[in-house]
């Protein structure tokens, strides 16, 4: 029998590049929000082994696949803990892709979470969500956040997080350009001086009340790594052009890139550009969605 579950993709509403550690990574403040975009996961543990499949050609099936080290670290720990030999336990997973990849938007990192969290309900929940996110931390900074759950403010290098007031809903249009980022390489165009002037403008989140049924993320959109991302990928700043035509009510590129957001408080202004965007691509590889805040 085959389980199935969803890793959702997220966005970051607002990222500060605090500094640089002693360890090559940098500390941030970053507020994050999961979106009704998802990949779907499904696990067959009738399965010799462990082994991961994606039906993307860009996701490996190897050991480097998050999916798979989310499969190992957990199941290393469990079976230390109970005594039981590995072969005793077999595990296919296959990856249904929707979320791009190399676009910011965690998908990697979701898929990871979701196998922990699918083999710890299997296990009878022998480990609790803060070993989870422990474990998860090892794998990428951003599996914590989708254990924890959101929207919820990170900081250090992702690995202490903080639940966030409800958000005030709104529809969001992405575009990926089709064009993957690599995470490393963002950080080391990172301008610090411009950086640290760019910080002076923002509103904190952290400074921002809930006003009503929700926060407005309006008054905090911010990302300290899209002019470094830019110098990388300079479709990232035509793809903001894009979307600015449609007056959206808010925008920002997602992690390190390479997606793009526009904030929509209205349907009909979201689809509409969801259809415009849609037509004018829809013979290359850029990739548009209409999707929303995932439910906290």
């Amino acid at each position: 029998m085959i389980t199935r579950a969803i890793a959702r993709a997220k966005i970051n509403l607002f990222l500060q590049v605090v500094g640089k550690r002693d360890d090559g990574y940098h500390d941030l403040c970053s507020l994050m929000t999961a979106l009704d975009l998802w990949d779907c996961l499904d696990f067959d543990f009738q399965a010799q082994g462990l082994s991961v499949f994606c039906d993307h050609p860009g996701v490996p099936g190897d050991e480097t696949n998050l999916a798979f080290q989310a499969a190992r670290v957990f199941m290393d720990r469990f079976l230390a803990g109970t005594g039981r030999k590995k072969e005793s336990s077999g595990l296919a997973i296959t990856i249904h892709k929707t979320i791009p990849i190399g676009a910011g938007l965690g998908g990697g990192s979701s898929n990871a979470a979701t196998v922990l969290k699918v083999l710890n309900q299997r296990h009878g929940h022998p480990f609790s969500t803060e070993e989870l996110m422990e474990m998860g931390l090892g794998i990428g900074a951003d599996v914590p956040f989708f254990l924890h759950g959101g929207p919820a403010l990170a900081t250090g290098v992702g690995e202490t997080l903080e639940k966030y007031p409800p958000l005030l809903p709104y529809y969001v249009v992405l575009f990926f350009p089709g064009v993957s980022v690599s995470t490393g390489a963002v950080y080391k165009n990172i301008d610090f001086p411009l950086t640290k002037h760019e910080k002076s403008n923002i509103n904190n989140p952290l400074k921002i009340r809930r006003s009503g049924p929700g926060v407005d993320v309006r008054a905090c959109l911010q990302n300290d790594l899209e002019s470094a991302a830019l110098k990388y990928c300079p479709e990232i700043g035509f793809i903001r052009e894009e979307m600015a035509g449609f007056n959206p009510d808010g925008m920002l590129m997602s992690g390190s890139g390479s997606s793009y957001f526009a904030l929509f408080s209205r349907y009909e202004k979201a689809e509409q550009a969801f259809m415009a965007l849609s037509r004018k691509w829809e013979k290359s590889d850029k990739k548009i969605f209409l999707t929303c805040f995932a439910a906290s």
